[in-house]
């Protein structure tokens, strides 16, 4: 945003306008229509049709952003903008016949948004692309023949991107809605990755081969055979859908750091397997030193005598901004929350009351369709979409929720815990369909049976928090209490809503959370300075 002369103070202020009143637009290219994301929790309001016309500053042709017949509260407002890069479009606010404000919006996929991001971590990709009815059949039987071959890895060469830890697609099959309007079925890419987003969806295109087309190409508008790649990576951005919550199991810990401390501990262990028997009696402090010399030895283990790289200082310093800035935002809106709250509970109980849980269980079919996607790896992938319950409330309470959940896992369970579950590599929220739906994807340890005990016993609360304002969720009271603690009924929830993840890749399918901690602490104490009962753990870590 451009309020004044001088990055400095216009940056400032964006940041500020951005935490607290505006967090952007999105746009609906099939309605012609734009909403605003407003407050802090990104509610979508204050509509507007867009269109193509003159320009009131040049006569030049822009696209026009028209609030004059959508909304009461920004009658007087149109805005105009034009692109000046790809994915980058600047833009002038009227107020009636006069100019007011400047600023800039970027696409999801464009650099200007890629570096406002978490540039130098992981990142949640999410590419939703519709999928016309006569197409479905073909795209489910394109899965499902990459399912039957187990060739996620090979159907689009993920192994050849850089920094991909983990990816998928799926298609999300059509539903009604409490209106009976038809929500359409779409195939859902995702991925968790290290690269900035545009990297990554150039790199996508690049090196995904006839994968990608098999799937996408049945949607509308993506680029024929023979098209550019600019083209493609241009359409891929154009259907980013953003996260509303995202987990990351360690956050900064990269692929390239998890494949040489993997690489580090494999070496260590050699070594250790060679001295056989002598090892058992010698003392720690010797073996530790003879395991020194070793790695010190190894030109190509040079780089276990530093630590990994730390996070850009600017991104640690937006980080620092958003943790202390939602509080005090939260404190200056405490007025009007403790205003507010008090009659939220109230509709909120009186809501719960008349939940109808759903009675539903999992088809024989159904289930077979599931388990022919699951445990061929050490870990496993789970994707499950649901209906949101009727009505503004429920959807503001989810928003208000996932809001809550991003800050949490955002700021404090980001070091190998999600509320003291620890066997989960990445998981995300986020809605489709103006909100009438939700999907939530994770990669995790172990089988969905322990996946979800762990839950259920640790998290049951968090569970109810964000499910139970999902259709047919078993019955919660106060928002936190009752709902998965009825354990099958629960089950046969997930169970009922999950998606086959018919295709999918991980670059490291043998390691679990707790590997990558015990290498990470490998290397940590390789150098460093112990003790001896330090260094006694330490070689336990073999």
């Amino acid at each position: 945003m451009l309020v004044a002369r001088g990055a400095a103070l216009s940056t400032v202020v964006a940041r500020l306008v951005r935490l607290i009143a505006w967090k952007g637009k999105v746009f609906d290219a099939d309605r012609g229509e734009l909403r605003n994301k407003v407050t802090p929790f990104g509610v979508r309001a204050i509509r507007a049709k867009v269109y193509r016309g003159a320009s009131r500053l040049d006569g030049g042709e822009c696209t026009v952003l028209d609030y004059s017949r959508t909304s009461a509260l920004a009658h007087w407002i149109r805005d105009e903008i034009r692109e000046v890069a790809p994915g980058v479009h600047l833009g002038i606010v009227y107020w009636g016949r006069r100019k007011i404000l400047n600023f800039a919006l970027s696409s999801p996929g464009s650099p200007a948004s890629a570096s406002s991001r978490r540039a130098s971590q992981q990142i949640a990709v999410t590419v939703r692309a519709t999928v016309p009815p006569d197409r479905v059949a073909e795209v489910q039987e394109v899965l499902a023949e990459a399912n039957r071959r187990h060739a996620g890895g090979e159907f689009i060469h993920f192994a050849e991107m850089a920094g991909v830890h983990f990816a998928r697609l799926v298609l999300v099959p059509e539903e009604t809605d409490h209106t009976g309007q038809t929500m359409p079925a779409s195939i859902v890419y995702m991925s968790e990755a290290d690269a900035p987003l545009d990297a990554h969806l150039a790199d996508l295109v690049a090196k995904a081969g006839s994968g990608l087309g098999k799937v996408f190409g049945h949607c509308r508008n993506y680029p024929p055979d023979g098209a550019p790649d600019a083209a493609r990576v241009a359409w891929l951005r154009a259907h980013c859908v953003s996260s509303d919550a995202f987990y990351v199991n360690t956050v900064g810990r990269s692929l390239h750091q998890i494949q040489q401390e993997a690489r580090l501990r494999e070496a260590i262990q050699e070594f250790l397997d060679r001295r056989g028997a002598e090892q058992a009696t010698a003392d720690p402090a010797e073996v530790r030193a003879a395991i020194q010399r070793y790695v010190a030895g190894r030109p190509d283990l040079a780089w276990a005598r530093s630590g990994p790289t730390p996070p850009a200082l600017r991104w640690q310093i937006r980080e620092a901004v958003h943790l202390a800035g939602v509080p005090l935002i939260a404190l200056a809106l405490l007025p009007v929350i403790l205003i507010a709250l008090p009659v939220w509970a109230v509709v909120l109980r009186w809501r719960e009351r008349g939940d109808v849980p759903s009675q539903e269980h999992p088809s024989r079919d159904h289930v077979a369709r599931l388990a022919a996607c699951e445990d061929f790896a050490t870990q496993n992938p789970f994707t499950a979409v649901g209906l949101v319950k009727s009505g503004r409330f429920r959807r503001a309470t989810l928003t208000g929720v996932l809001f809550a959940v991003d800050y949490g896992v955002r700021h404090f369970f980001n070091r190998g815990s999600l509320a003291g579950v620890k066997t989960i590599h990445f998981a995300r929220w986020l809605f489709l369909d103006d909100k009438r739906r939700v999907i939530f994807a994770s990669n995790y340890d172990g089988s969905l049976e322990s996946y979800m005990d762990d839950f259920i016993d640790k998290v049951a609360w968090g569970l109810n928090a964000v499910f139970s304002n999902g259709h047919g969720y078993p019955r919660t009271r106060w928002l936190l209490w009752d709902g998965a603690e009825d354990e099958l009924a629960f089950k046969h929830y997930l169970r009922c809503h999950q998606l086959p993840t018919q295709v999918w890749y991980s670059a490291y399918d043998a390691l679990t959370t707790r590997n990558l901690e015990t290498n990470a602490s490998i290397r940590a104490g390789l150098f460093a300075e112990l003790g001896p009962a330090e260094t006694r753990a330490w070689l336990a870590l073999f």
